[in-house]
Protein backbone atom coordinates (compact mmCIF):
# COMPACT_ATOMS: atom_id res chain seq x y z
CA UNK A 1 0.00 0.00 0.00
CA UNK A 2 1.23 3.33 -0.59
CA UNK A 3 1.13 4.66 3.22
CA UNK A 4 3.73 1.77 3.78
CA UNK A 5 6.11 3.93 1.52
CA UNK A 6 8.96 5.98 2.64
CA UNK A 7 8.55 9.49 1.41
CA UNK A 8 12.17 10.15 -0.53
CA UNK A 9 13.80 12.94 -2.12
CA UNK A 10 15.00 12.05 -5.51
CA UNK A 11 18.27 14.36 -6.04
CA UNK A 12 18.88 14.31 -9.79
CA UNK A 13 20.88 16.31 -12.42
CA UNK A 14 19.45 14.71 -14.85
CA UNK A 15 15.24 15.31 -15.21
CA UNK A 16 12.86 16.38 -18.28
CA UNK A 17 12.45 18.68 -19.88
CA UNK A 18 15.70 17.61 -20.11
CA UNK A 19 15.65 15.06 -23.11
CA UNK A 20 17.49 11.66 -22.86
CA UNK A 21 17.81 7.91 -21.40
CA UNK A 22 18.75 8.43 -17.88
CA UNK A 23 15.92 11.88 -17.75
CA UNK A 24 13.13 9.61 -18.65
CA UNK A 25 13.71 6.84 -16.36
CA UNK A 26 13.63 9.15 -13.33
CA UNK A 27 10.32 10.80 -14.59
CA UNK A 28 8.76 7.46 -15.22
CA UNK A 29 9.89 6.43 -11.57
CA UNK A 30 8.58 9.25 -10.15
CA UNK A 31 5.02 9.67 -12.23
CA UNK A 32 4.66 6.03 -11.09
CA UNK A 33 5.09 6.42 -7.51
CA UNK A 34 2.62 7.80 -5.30
CA UNK A 35 2.58 11.23 -5.46
CA UNK A 36 2.24 12.66 -2.02
CA UNK A 37 5.72 10.06 -1.62
CA UNK A 38 8.04 11.49 -3.50
CA UNK A 39 9.90 14.95 -3.94
CA UNK A 40 12.40 15.83 -6.72
CA UNK A 41 15.60 18.05 -7.07
CA UNK A 42 16.89 18.96 -9.90
CA UNK A 43 18.24 21.76 -12.25
CA UNK A 44 16.31 24.76 -13.59
CA UNK A 45 16.66 24.75 -17.25
CA UNK A 46 14.36 26.12 -20.34
CA UNK A 47 10.98 24.76 -19.73
CA UNK A 48 11.22 23.91 -16.62
CA UNK A 49 8.20 25.66 -15.23
CA UNK A 50 5.79 24.97 -17.88
CA UNK A 51 6.94 20.99 -17.65
CA UNK A 52 6.86 21.14 -13.69
CA UNK A 53 3.13 22.68 -13.76
CA UNK A 54 1.82 19.34 -15.31
CA UNK A 55 3.07 16.92 -12.95
CA UNK A 56 1.59 15.62 -9.94
CA UNK A 57 4.43 15.61 -7.39
CA UNK A 58 6.65 18.69 -6.14
CA UNK A 59 9.37 19.37 -8.26
CA UNK A 60 11.98 21.83 -6.60
CA UNK A 61 14.75 23.90 -8.89
CA UNK A 62 17.70 24.67 -8.41
CA UNK A 63 21.20 25.60 -10.03
CA UNK A 64 22.79 22.23 -8.75
CA UNK A 65 26.22 22.85 -11.04
CA UNK A 66 27.41 25.45 -12.99
CA UNK A 67 28.10 23.38 -16.13
CA UNK A 68 26.29 20.31 -17.02
CA UNK A 69 28.17 17.96 -18.99
CA UNK A 70 27.15 16.86 -22.03
CA UNK A 71 29.46 13.50 -21.69
CA UNK A 72 31.58 12.26 -18.74
CA UNK A 73 35.10 14.17 -18.67
CA UNK A 74 37.74 11.84 -19.73
CA UNK A 75 40.48 13.29 -18.18
CA UNK A 76 41.61 13.18 -14.26
CA UNK A 77 41.60 17.16 -14.67
CA UNK A 78 37.95 17.21 -16.05
CA UNK A 79 36.52 14.87 -13.43
CA UNK A 80 37.97 17.37 -10.40
CA UNK A 81 36.41 20.51 -12.84
CA UNK A 82 32.90 18.52 -12.93
CA UNK A 83 34.02 18.28 -8.95
CA UNK A 84 34.60 21.45 -8.15
CA UNK A 85 31.33 22.81 -10.38
CA UNK A 86 29.05 21.22 -7.87
CA UNK A 87 27.77 23.04 -5.68
CA UNK A 88 28.00 21.10 -2.74
CA UNK A 89 27.19 23.46 0.80
CA UNK A 90 24.43 24.78 -1.31
CA UNK A 91 22.54 20.87 -1.97
CA UNK A 92 23.39 20.33 1.62
CA UNK A 93 21.53 23.02 2.90
CA UNK A 94 18.53 22.77 0.48
CA UNK A 95 18.41 18.80 1.37
CA UNK A 96 17.94 19.62 5.35
CA UNK A 97 15.47 22.14 4.17
CA UNK A 98 13.38 19.75 1.77
CA UNK A 99 13.86 16.71 4.42
CA UNK A 100 12.52 19.16 7.21
CA UNK A 101 9.55 20.31 4.87
CA UNK A 102 8.75 17.50 3.36
CA UNK A 103 9.15 15.04 6.38
CA UNK A 104 11.61 12.86 3.70
CA UNK A 105 12.29 9.87 5.39
CA UNK A 106 15.34 8.32 2.69
CA UNK A 107 16.98 10.23 -0.12
CA UNK A 108 17.03 8.64 -3.54
CA UNK A 109 20.61 9.24 -5.87
CA UNK A 110 20.72 9.95 -9.38
CA UNK A 111 23.78 10.16 -9.91
CA UNK A 112 26.28 8.12 -7.69
CA UNK A 113 29.05 10.29 -8.27
CA UNK A 114 29.02 13.24 -7.38
CA UNK A 115 25.30 13.77 -5.71
CA UNK A 116 26.11 10.32 -3.94
CA UNK A 117 29.17 12.30 -2.05
CA UNK A 118 26.77 14.48 -0.70
CA UNK A 119 23.90 11.97 0.73
CA UNK A 120 26.99 9.87 1.94
CA UNK A 121 27.72 12.82 3.61
CA UNK A 122 24.23 13.80 4.79
CA UNK A 123 23.74 10.51 5.93
CA UNK A 124 26.47 10.63 8.66
CA UNK A 125 25.34 13.58 9.51
CA UNK A 126 21.53 13.50 9.76
CA UNK A 127 21.33 9.41 9.87
CA UNK A 128 19.08 9.86 6.61
CA UNK A 129 19.70 6.65 4.32
CA UNK A 130 20.30 6.92 0.86
CA UNK A 131 19.80 4.50 -2.15
CA UNK A 132 21.11 5.25 -5.25
CA UNK A 133 20.46 4.48 -9.05
CA UNK A 134 23.40 2.60 -11.08
CA UNK A 135 23.41 3.02 -15.32
CA UNK A 136 26.64 1.41 -16.29
CA UNK A 137 28.57 4.32 -17.80
CA UNK A 138 28.17 6.18 -14.19
CA UNK A 139 30.35 3.32 -12.88
CA UNK A 140 32.77 2.18 -14.88
CA UNK A 141 34.33 5.79 -16.29
CA UNK A 142 35.26 6.61 -12.41
CA UNK A 143 37.20 3.81 -12.20
CA UNK A 144 39.80 5.14 -14.24
CA UNK A 145 40.95 7.34 -11.36
CA UNK A 146 41.60 5.70 -8.36
CA UNK A 147 40.87 8.95 -5.87
CA UNK A 148 37.09 8.52 -7.88
CA UNK A 149 37.32 4.78 -7.41
CA UNK A 150 37.83 4.67 -3.63
CA UNK A 151 34.82 7.64 -3.24
CA UNK A 152 32.70 5.02 -5.34
CA UNK A 153 33.43 1.74 -3.34
CA UNK A 154 32.16 3.91 0.09
CA UNK A 155 29.32 5.65 -1.65
CA UNK A 156 28.48 1.87 -2.36
CA UNK A 157 29.05 0.65 0.46
CA UNK A 158 27.34 3.47 2.56
CA UNK A 159 23.97 2.67 0.75
CA UNK A 160 20.85 1.01 2.20
CA UNK A 161 20.06 0.03 -1.49
CA UNK A 162 20.58 0.05 -4.95
CA UNK A 163 18.85 0.84 -7.95
CA UNK A 164 20.62 -1.64 -11.14
CA UNK A 165 19.33 -0.83 -15.09
CA UNK A 166 20.25 -4.06 -15.58
CA UNK A 167 21.62 -7.40 -14.59
CA UNK A 168 25.05 -6.48 -16.53
CA UNK A 169 25.44 -3.45 -14.05
CA UNK A 170 24.43 -5.80 -11.15
CA UNK A 171 27.48 -7.50 -11.80
CA UNK A 172 29.82 -4.50 -12.29
CA UNK A 173 28.47 -3.80 -8.75
CA UNK A 174 29.14 -6.36 -7.30
CA UNK A 175 32.45 -6.40 -8.49
CA UNK A 176 33.10 -2.92 -6.58
CA UNK A 177 32.18 -4.56 -3.37
CA UNK A 178 27.94 -4.02 -3.37
CA UNK A 179 25.97 -6.86 -1.20
CA UNK A 180 24.17 -8.12 -3.79
CA UNK A 181 20.98 -8.31 -1.88
CA UNK A 182 20.92 -4.47 -1.66
CA UNK A 183 20.69 -4.33 -5.54
CA UNK A 184 17.26 -4.56 -6.96
CA UNK A 185 17.46 -4.57 -10.93
CA UNK A 186 14.75 -2.47 -12.32
CA UNK A 187 14.83 -2.54 -15.99
CA UNK A 188 13.76 0.76 -18.09
CA UNK A 189 10.70 0.80 -20.23
CA UNK A 190 10.17 2.58 -23.06
CA UNK A 191 9.26 6.58 -23.06
CA UNK A 192 7.86 6.33 -26.67
CA UNK A 193 5.32 3.85 -27.91
CA UNK A 194 3.09 3.62 -30.59
CA UNK A 195 0.80 5.53 -28.39
CA UNK A 196 2.48 8.87 -29.21
CA UNK A 197 2.15 8.22 -32.83
CA UNK A 198 -0.85 8.71 -35.01
CA UNK A 199 -1.01 7.26 -38.81
CA UNK A 200 -1.62 11.00 -40.64
CA UNK A 201 1.93 11.92 -38.56
CA UNK A 202 3.44 8.48 -40.01
CA UNK A 203 1.98 9.22 -43.61
CA UNK A 204 2.65 12.93 -43.27
CA UNK A 205 6.83 12.23 -42.14
CA UNK A 206 6.68 9.48 -44.93
CA UNK A 207 6.03 11.53 -47.98
CA UNK A 208 7.48 15.11 -46.25
CA UNK A 209 11.47 13.22 -46.14
CA UNK A 210 10.71 11.29 -49.87
CA UNK A 211 10.80 7.90 -47.86
CA UNK A 212 8.38 6.24 -50.39
CA UNK A 213 10.29 3.26 -51.98
CA UNK A 214 13.27 3.19 -49.32
CA UNK A 215 14.24 0.92 -46.74
CA UNK A 216 15.04 2.82 -43.80
CA UNK A 217 17.65 2.29 -41.16
CA UNK A 218 16.96 4.67 -37.92
CA UNK A 219 19.27 5.35 -34.77
CA UNK A 220 17.92 7.40 -32.12
CA UNK A 221 19.89 8.86 -29.21
CA UNK A 222 22.53 11.60 -28.50
CA UNK A 223 25.24 11.70 -30.87
CA UNK A 224 28.10 10.55 -28.83
CA UNK A 225 31.01 8.12 -29.88
CA UNK A 226 29.88 4.82 -27.89
CA UNK A 227 26.75 4.66 -29.49
CA UNK A 228 28.21 3.27 -33.02
CA UNK A 229 26.52 5.72 -35.44
CA UNK A 230 29.72 5.41 -37.23
CA UNK A 231 29.82 1.61 -37.81
CA UNK A 232 26.61 1.96 -39.62
CA UNK A 233 27.53 4.72 -41.94
CA UNK A 234 31.13 2.40 -42.77
CA UNK A 235 28.83 -0.24 -43.63
CA UNK A 236 26.53 1.52 -45.65
CA UNK A 237 28.57 1.25 -48.97
CA UNK A 238 28.11 -2.51 -48.45
CA UNK A 239 24.48 -2.68 -47.68
CA UNK A 240 24.01 -0.27 -51.05
CA UNK A 241 25.48 -2.73 -53.48
CA UNK A 242 22.92 -5.42 -52.27
CA UNK A 243 19.91 -2.53 -51.63
CA UNK A 244 20.43 0.79 -53.13
CA UNK A 245 17.18 2.02 -52.33
CA UNK A 246 18.27 2.17 -48.53
CA UNK A 247 18.11 5.38 -46.52
CA UNK A 248 20.17 5.80 -43.06
CA UNK A 249 18.04 8.43 -40.34
CA UNK A 250 19.48 9.94 -37.33
CA UNK A 251 17.76 11.32 -34.53
CA UNK A 252 19.68 13.31 -32.25
CA UNK A 253 22.23 15.64 -31.55
CA UNK A 254 25.50 15.37 -29.91
CA UNK A 255 29.70 16.36 -29.48
CA UNK A 256 30.01 13.34 -32.25
CA UNK A 257 27.70 15.15 -35.26
CA UNK A 258 30.91 16.76 -37.05
CA UNK A 259 32.51 13.42 -37.31
CA UNK A 260 30.00 11.73 -38.26
CA UNK A 261 29.31 14.40 -40.92
CA UNK A 262 32.62 13.89 -42.21
CA UNK A 263 32.91 10.95 -42.41
CA UNK A 264 29.56 10.78 -44.57
CA UNK A 265 31.51 13.50 -46.73
CA UNK A 266 33.91 11.01 -46.65
CA UNK A 267 32.35 7.83 -48.34
CA UNK A 268 30.11 10.02 -50.39
CA UNK A 269 26.91 8.88 -48.89
CA UNK A 270 24.77 12.31 -48.50
CA UNK A 271 22.11 10.81 -51.02
CA UNK A 272 21.76 7.78 -48.34
CA UNK A 273 21.40 9.66 -45.65
CA UNK A 274 19.67 12.53 -43.26
CA UNK A 275 20.94 13.93 -40.11
CA UNK A 276 17.10 15.26 -38.03
CA UNK A 277 18.49 16.18 -34.70
CA UNK A 278 16.37 16.01 -31.80
CA UNK A 279 12.70 15.72 -32.08
CA UNK A 280 10.17 15.84 -30.29
CA UNK A 281 8.56 13.10 -28.92
CA UNK A 282 5.31 12.73 -31.54
CA UNK A 283 7.17 12.62 -34.47
CA UNK A 284 10.09 10.47 -32.77
CA UNK A 285 7.43 8.11 -32.63
CA UNK A 286 6.65 8.63 -36.33
CA UNK A 287 10.03 7.61 -37.64
CA UNK A 288 9.78 4.50 -35.51
CA UNK A 289 6.50 3.69 -36.99
CA UNK A 290 8.19 4.30 -40.80
CA UNK A 291 11.52 2.55 -40.53
CA UNK A 292 12.82 -1.38 -41.66
CA UNK A 293 15.29 -1.89 -38.81
CA UNK A 294 16.38 -0.03 -35.77
CA UNK A 295 20.52 0.10 -34.88
CA UNK A 296 22.39 1.05 -32.61
CA UNK A 297 25.61 -1.30 -32.57
CA UNK A 298 26.85 0.60 -29.02
CA UNK A 299 30.45 -0.22 -28.12
CA UNK A 300 32.58 0.36 -24.46
CA UNK A 301 35.22 3.03 -25.22
CA UNK A 302 38.61 2.26 -23.79
CA UNK A 303 38.03 5.10 -21.08
CA UNK A 304 34.99 2.96 -19.67
CA UNK A 305 31.98 4.69 -21.79
CA UNK A 306 29.48 1.80 -21.87
CA UNK A 307 25.70 1.48 -22.95
CA UNK A 308 23.84 -0.05 -19.41
CA UNK A 309 20.92 -1.26 -21.02
CA UNK A 310 19.64 0.58 -24.03
CA UNK A 311 16.05 1.81 -23.68
CA UNK A 312 15.59 2.79 -27.28
CA UNK A 313 16.24 -1.01 -28.64
CA UNK A 314 12.53 -1.55 -26.63
CA UNK A 315 10.93 1.88 -27.93
CA UNK A 316 11.55 0.45 -31.49
CA UNK A 317 10.21 -3.10 -30.81
CA UNK A 318 7.00 -1.56 -29.20
CA UNK A 319 6.35 -0.39 -32.75
CA UNK A 320 7.02 -4.16 -33.76
CA UNK A 321 10.45 -2.98 -35.66
CA UNK A 322 13.30 -5.72 -35.70
CA UNK A 323 16.88 -3.99 -34.27
CA UNK A 324 20.19 -4.22 -34.19
CA UNK A 325 22.67 -3.85 -31.22
CA UNK A 326 26.15 -4.10 -30.59
CA UNK A 327 27.45 -6.83 -28.17
CA UNK A 328 28.71 -4.77 -25.51
CA UNK A 329 27.68 -3.72 -21.59
CA UNK A 330 24.01 -4.25 -20.87
CA UNK A 331 22.36 -4.42 -24.48
CA UNK A 332 22.34 -7.96 -24.55
CA UNK A 333 19.81 -7.72 -21.93
CA UNK A 334 17.31 -5.47 -24.36
CA UNK A 335 18.27 -7.12 -27.21
CA UNK A 336 17.48 -11.31 -27.52
CA UNK A 337 20.18 -12.46 -29.96
CA UNK A 338 17.85 -13.35 -32.75
CA UNK A 339 14.83 -13.59 -31.21
CA UNK A 340 14.38 -9.17 -30.98
CA UNK A 341 16.82 -8.47 -33.02
CA UNK A 342 20.58 -9.43 -34.11
CA UNK A 343 23.57 -8.34 -32.10
CA UNK A 344 26.81 -7.94 -33.54
CA UNK A 345 30.14 -7.06 -33.13
CA UNK A 346 30.73 -3.49 -32.48
CA UNK A 347 33.96 -3.57 -34.29
CA UNK A 348 32.79 -5.29 -36.95
CA UNK A 349 31.72 -2.87 -40.29
CA UNK A 350 31.15 -7.03 -42.15
CA UNK A 351 28.85 -8.08 -39.31
CA UNK A 352 26.80 -4.71 -38.96
CA UNK A 353 26.36 -4.87 -42.83
CA UNK A 354 25.18 -8.36 -43.22
CA UNK A 355 23.00 -8.08 -40.35
CA UNK A 356 21.09 -5.13 -42.17
CA UNK A 357 20.94 -6.71 -45.12
CA UNK A 358 19.59 -9.64 -43.41
CA UNK A 359 16.24 -8.39 -42.21
CA UNK A 360 16.06 -5.52 -45.09
CA UNK A 361 15.62 -8.18 -47.49
CA UNK A 362 13.88 -10.97 -45.40
CA UNK A 363 10.68 -9.51 -44.84
CA UNK A 364 9.23 -12.62 -42.87
CA UNK A 365 12.21 -12.82 -40.99
CA UNK A 366 11.98 -9.13 -40.00
CA UNK A 367 8.59 -9.48 -38.89
CA UNK A 368 9.05 -12.07 -36.51
CA UNK A 369 12.01 -10.61 -34.33
CA UNK A 370 9.48 -7.46 -34.57
CA UNK A 371 6.70 -9.44 -33.20
CA UNK A 372 8.70 -10.92 -30.95
CA UNK A 373 10.20 -8.11 -29.40
CA UNK A 374 7.02 -6.22 -29.18
CA UNK A 375 5.75 -9.19 -27.36
CA UNK A 376 8.26 -8.94 -24.84
CA UNK A 377 8.03 -5.29 -24.22
CA UNK A 378 4.75 -5.75 -23.96
CA UNK A 379 4.65 -8.35 -21.14
CA UNK A 380 7.98 -7.35 -19.13
CA UNK A 381 8.81 -3.94 -19.57
CA UNK A 382 6.26 -1.47 -18.85
CA UNK A 383 6.60 0.92 -15.91
CA UNK A 384 4.01 0.01 -13.54
CA UNK A 385 5.70 -3.66 -13.09
CA UNK A 386 8.98 -2.40 -12.94
CA UNK A 387 8.38 0.20 -10.28
CA UNK A 388 6.67 -1.88 -8.17
CA UNK A 389 10.39 -2.96 -7.35
CA UNK A 390 11.04 0.37 -6.06
CA UNK A 391 8.09 0.19 -3.55
CA UNK A 392 9.52 -2.78 -2.25
CA UNK A 393 12.81 -1.37 -1.48
CA UNK A 394 10.82 1.94 -0.44
CA UNK A 395 9.20 0.55 2.38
Amino acid sequence: MASEIKKSLLITLDFPPRFGGVASYYYNVCKNLPADKIVVLAPNQPGAEAFDRQQNFPIIRKKLITNFPQVWPASLFGIFKLAASIKWLSIIRYMAKIAKTHNIEIIQVGQVLPIGTVALAYQKRKKIPYLFYAHGLDLTLPQKFLRKKTLLKKIIAGASAIIANSHWTNDELVRLGADAKKITVVYPGPEITPAASSSWKADEIFHRYHFDGKKIILSVGRLVERKGHDLVIKALPQIIKQLPAVMYVIIGDGPYRQTLENLVNQYQLRDYMTFLGAKKKEETAAFYQNCDVFAMPSRQLPNGDVEGFGIVFLEANSFGKPVIGGKSGGVPEAVLDGQTGILIDPASIDEMAQAAIKILSDRSYAERLGLQGLERVTSQFDWPTQVEKIKQVLK
